[in-house]
């Protein structure tokens, strides 16, 4: 549970540092201008309108889902708005670009969103098998055990009782009872009463 909150606090993953959301924004949208300058400047919408891809994958980076569909509404938007603010681009031509243009941005977008959600869903399972494997103790190999009295080495020297042993080494507790054969062993007459009573 420690690691857990450890790396909660450090942003919530396990293999990527903590990126700044307002530094990653702020760049996201300074890259949005130039490539939207770029694309008004060059003729007919050729492809420029794809490089906003490059923006949809970016915001990966950031440790919000939401942030990868609110960057391609936002390139959606520009790569519409400089069709129709020159107005040299009103042809065919044009339009396929930008179309091409958001269909590559969108499929970016929901190939991003999940495989940032699937990433997140295995960092979360990995705290979860984190915290397991904190909490497991397990007995394992041989355990040397007196024939007689039942008491274990420890392998320092010492003799323990089975009980105390596994209540240190393991999570199990131990509770006592009394098998039949020991029963009628070492109560006989009970278990002569027993026979006579049915």
């Amino acid at each position: 549970m420690v690691k857990r909150k450890k790396a909660a606090a450090q942003g919530g993953t396990l293999t990527r540092p903590k990126v700044d959301f307002r530094l990653l924004a702020g760049g996201t949208a300074v890259l949005a201008c130039i490539i939207f300058t770029i694309d008004l400047l060059l003729p007919l919408g050729v492809a420029v309108g794809v490089l906003y891809t490059i923006l949809v994958l970016l915001s990966m980076w950031s440790q919000h889902r939401w942030f990868i569909f609110c960057v391609a509404a936002i390139v959606s938007v520009l790569t519409v708005l400089a069709f129709f603010l020159d107005p040299g681009e009103a042809n065919w031509m044009a339009l396929s670009n930008r179309v091409l243009s958001l269909f590559t941005i969108w499929i970016a977008a929901v190939l991003s969103f999940l495989l940032k959600r699937d990433q997140q869903e295995r960092e979360r399972l990995i705290l979860d098998l984190q915290d397991s494997i904190e909490h497991i103790k397990t007995l394992r190999g041989l355990l040397p055990v007196c024939v007689s009295c039942k008491k274990v080495h420890n392998g320092q020297g010492y003799w323990k009782s089975l009980d105390a042993y596994v209540a240190e080494h393991s999570e199990a507790q131990i509770t006592h009872g009394i098998c039949p054969d020991c029963f009628s062993h070492y109560y006989p007459k009970a278990v002569a009463r027993e026979a006579l009573a049915k």
